[in-house]
């Protein structure tokens, strides 16, 4: 699993500032506000949006490439 931490997750009309997204094989598992600092979290800043893709399988992207 992958955990990042973003100033801003966006998905939807929903806004988490900070945010935390956790990946799996390109999958977003779980997204939540940070509350607490996390261990092994990576924190890569900005913006991050989570899309439903075609498959109805939720993916996060940042500057419009997607995180694996």
């Amino acid at each position: 699993m992958r955990r990042i931490g973003a100033n801003t997750i966006i998905i939807g009309d929903r806004e988490l500032s900070p945010g935390i997204v956790e990946i799996v094989e390109q999958r977003v598992v779980n997204f939540y506000e940070l509350d607490d600092e996390l261990p092994m979290t990576e924190w890569l800043g900005g913006t991050i949006e989570i899309i439903k893709n075609n498959q109805g399988i939720l993916q996060a992207f940042k500057n419009n490439k997607l995180l694996c």
